[in-house]
């Protein structure tokens, strides 16, 4: 009896240390994401069809929102927490790669043997567009690609006398006289703007200055690229065509109200550039109808490069700190395999396995965000961004409000932006 009480004592304590080591040798990744429903149950099925793959690995995935993560991360992260991989906002993950926080790709998770092997499984340039991209580095893969385009009130296109198939505006030139036609005045006061952009909140007007940049042939996707830019005449006509729509073309006024948004969708004014395709649910708040808008191209320069609204999105990182660094990309490339998963809720990912025709059917005007997408312009990654927008604002207001040149202006934005970069 005490033999068989031993042996079995034994075997007890063998497969005791047996799970005590399975569960030291499994391998545990934790990845932060931000909540956006319906997206949390995908994001949540997929970790759960990894893990029955690959039964030794656990993916615990942490939601916050949207407006939280980048700080969540960085305090995780600056704590040493618990943190292998990680989605972040292309306006955003610059500060991430510039600080060391991230780790490069590794082609060999994903079965390849380069990283342009890697880059090749994604869209054209998508790596640098939706903020994956660094120094000449790549750190992040795709995960959501969006897009800046113009949109127009085709009902008061009908009442200028035009006509909203033929009369959409390709340049900035036509712009601007379709814009003087749908501009409503009540005396010499206007009463409804021809356009319309938010000049007190920073971001806006350096969303649309960003791409005449870009049409100018101007670099505006590095801080190298920026700050020679603004030693350019490009620049001056860049920037002079933008503020001329409040200054000199009649088409704008500030005063008339803020939120360009709500102004369109309130009838107060007939065109902006800052919507995406979320737009049609933001409309739907206000009094105009949807009937009554269309989503448009941006315009070009007669003589410029074919550059759209600024691209935005996220991108998925591993972090410097993952213990087991390759895995943590193995689990990153299982999450963005499925876009035909997102495509369904009008969620475009750049992945090359997306069927095109899936975006045709579920994005809403796909033919115009699709083109713009493709050419749209990659925002300057730069740990410092939120500083270069508010000093691109200031360059605006200065001229908007202030009544100083452009080129005064430019001159000062490039001293702000040297400081800014030192």
């Amino acid at each position: 009896m005490k033999k068989i009480l031993s042996i079995a004592l034994s075997l007890f304590l063998l497969m005791s240390l047996f799970v005590v080591w399975a569960e030291a040798e499994k391998v545990r990744i934790v990845h932060i994401h931000w909540t956006q429903p319906p997206y949390d149950d995908i994001v949540n099925q997929t970790a759960k069809d990894f893990m029955e793959k690959y039964p030794d690995v656990e993916v615990k995935v942490l939601f916050y929102a949207d407006a939280d993560m980048p700080t969540k991360v960085r305090t995780v992260l600056a704590a040493g927490g618990e943190c292998d991989t990680f989605a972040m906002p292309n306006m955003q993950s610059a500060w991430f790669m510039a600080n060391d926080l991230a780790e490069e790709v590794m082609p060999s998770a994903f079965g390849k043997q380069t990283i342009e092997e890697v880059v090749d499984m994604w869209e054209k340039d998508a790596f640098i567009k939706v903020g994956g991209y660094y120094n000449g580095k790549y750190y992040g893969i795709p995960h959501e690609m969006s897009n800046y385009a113009a949109w127009i009130n085709t009902a008061y296109m009908k009442e200028a006398g035009l006509d909203p198939e033929k009369d959409i505006p390709k340049t900035w030139e036509e712009f601007v006289e379709v814009c003087q036609k749908m501009t409503k005045r009540d005396g010499q006061v206007i009463v409804r703007n021809g356009f319309a952009i938010n000049v007190k909140a920073a971001v806006f007007p350096f969303l649309i200055l960003h791409t005449l940049m870009e049409q100018k042939g101007l670099d505006w996707s590095t801080e190298e690229g920026f700050l020679a830019s603004l030693d350019t005449p490009e620049a001056v006509e860049a920037l002079t065509t933008f503020t001329n729509w409040a200054t000199k073309d009649g088409i704008f006024d500030p005063g008339l109200f803020e939120n360009e948004r709500e102004g369109f969708g309130n009838g107060l004014c007939a065109t902006f550039l800052t919507g995406g395709t979320w737009y049609w649910g933001v409309l739907d708040q206000y009094s105009v109808k949807r009937e009554d808008v269309t989503p448009m191209r941006y315009p070009r320069f007669k003589d410029g490069k074919d550059v759209g609204g600024v691209v935005y999105g996220y991108s998925m990182f591993v972090a410097k700190q993952a213990k087991n660094k390759e895995w943590a990309w193995k689990w990153l490339d299982f999450l963005e395999s499925r876009p035909e998963a997102y495509i369904v809720h009008g969620y475009y990912q750049p992945r090359k396995s997306l069927d095109p025709a899936l975006a045709d059917q579920y994005i809403p005007n796909n033919d115009v965000f699709g083109a713009e997408r493709s050419s749209g312009a990659a925002i300057i990654a730069s740990a410092n961004l939120s500083e270069l927008q508010d000093a691109v604002g200031a360059a605006v207001s200065r001229v908007i409000f202030q009544g100083m040149s452009n080129e005064e202006s430019l001159q000062l934005l490039k001293d702000d932006v040297e400081m800014i970069l030192e």
